[in-house]
């Protein structure tokens, strides 16, 4: 996961679901800026913050499938993520 969260809040948020995968701090939104998936001015601070989306990115580093919420609380289902995983 890639965030524009500080380390700091990841890694409180990481101990408190107690999550078993990495969590990546891009406060600057460069990765998220590169991706296309920046909301300038989106937070509750007017701060840049990522738009929801789940991508699966091949050894290469091309985009094998993604999906980009319409709105906040959207996300993709895990069985559909579950299914594009297997077609990799």
């Amino acid at each position: 996961m890639v965030s524009a969260d500080s380390q700091e809040e990841l890694r409180a948020l990481k101990e408190q679901l107690e999550l078993d995968f990495a969590l990546l701090s891009d406060p600057e939104a460069r990765v998220i800026t590169a991706y296309g998936l920046a909301h300038p001015e989106g937070g509750p601070d007017g701060e840049t913050i990522a738009i929801p989306s789940e991508i699966l990115v091949r050894s290469d580093g091309t985009i094998a499938w993604q999906h980009v919420a319409a709105r906040i609380q959207e996300r993709a289902a895990p069985a559909r993520i579950l299914a594009e995983l297997a077609h990799l």
